[in-house]
């Protein structure tokens, strides 16, 4: 749940920033109407860096968050309004007001007002396209969000890779305990899951009992050592049921996007993989090379990581499959 908790933070944190530019909003219109002493919150060259929304916005502009593009809208309206405000204001005590300073300033704080609108239109669709069991992202943002990561990776220089989960014997723990007690692990393979995954290695529910995530890497080995590592830490994390500890472990296929791949095509991929981990075992990951060659990791070597390229020498047992 933690996403949606992050989510409704977001939102109650902007809102509070709002209601702090209104406040400056309205000191500028009461200088305008009354006159006054005028301080650098409004006549400033940088007076966008010093009032209390631009903490907001430092906040949330960073790279990998998912709404930093509109957040960066944000900025640059933000920046265009204040510059315009100052007009205003220097033209106020210089007794030169015209219609074109006013419209201008009506103008920048309007697109500053669309630019929160649509961030905020971003923010409640999230929140509707998030599972409101396991608190994950479903398909729609796992979709959205591998446009942005490709971008990014692009200009990184490394490949995305799909990891695409099952749980291990699921309907035998909803046959055993009950559905309540299904969804009760569920919700703590998500927690465990997320708990376990790195920066940019984003968590969904694919379906059902199914989790797909996708890893930034530059080579096969090092999304193999990431998978292994989840893998490890779930099954190193029973989850409580009663007074009773299930130790649930999931069943994994991964492969590298090809290129100009689909990530609809991708995950085709990465489910054959799975179901071949499925009919030879269970609780392992398969990786599937470029060339379709299938290569299961069996398990972690104790305080080494795991991974592997095709052809490559590891620390770790591989089986590989015809």
């Amino acid at each position: 749940m933690q996403m949606i908790l992050n989510i409704d933070n977001d939102l109650i944190a902007l809102n509070q920033a709002i209601k702090n530019h209104y406040e400056w909003a309205g000191k500028l219109l009461e200088l305008a109407l009354l006159g006054g002493k005028t301080d650098e919150a409004i006549l400033h060259p940088l007076a966008h860096q010093r009032c209390q929304f631009s903490r907001w916005i430092s906040h949330n502009l960073e790279e990998g968050h998912p709404g930093a593009e509109l957040v960066s809208r944000i900025y640059y309206a933000h920046v265009i309004m204040h510059d315009r405000a100052r007009d205003l204001m220097q033209a106020i005590m210089n007794t030169a007001v015209s219609p074109v300073i006013l419209s201008n300033y009506h103008h920048a704080q309007q697109l500053f007002i669309n630019s929160i609108d649509k961030y905020k239109e971003y923010l409640f669709e999230s929140r509707n396209h998030m599972d409101t069991l396991t608190g994950l992202p479903l398909r729609h943002l796992l979709y959205s969000n591998f446009a942005l990561m490709q971008a990014r990776n692009q200009r990184a220089g490394k490949r995305i890779f799909v990891l695409l989960m099952d749980i291990d014997r699921f309907k035998s723990i909803n046959d055993c305990w009950g559905h309540n007690a299904g969804d009760e692990v569920l919700r703590r393979v998500a927690d465990i899951l997320c708990s376990g995954a790195r920066r940019h290695e984003p968590v969904y529910r694919f379906g059902g009992e199914e989790f797909i995530m996708l890893i930034e890497a530059s080579s096969g080995k090092e999304a193999c050592q990431c998978a292994a590592r989840l893998c490890h830490h779930l099954e190193s994390n029973p989850v409580e049921l009663g007074a009773e500890l299930l130790t649930v472990t999931v069943t994994g296929g991964i492969v590298g996007l090809k290129e100009g791949e689909s990530l609809h095509d991708a995950i085709g991929r990465a489910d054959k993989a799975m179901y071949h981990g499925k009919n030879t075992g269970r609780n392992r990951c398969i990786y599937m090379s470029e060339t379709g060659q299938l290569m299961t990791l069996t398990h972690q070597v104790p305080g080494e990581s795991p991974g592997l390229d095709p052809g490559a020498n590891t620390n770790a047992e591989f089986s590989h499959h015809p």
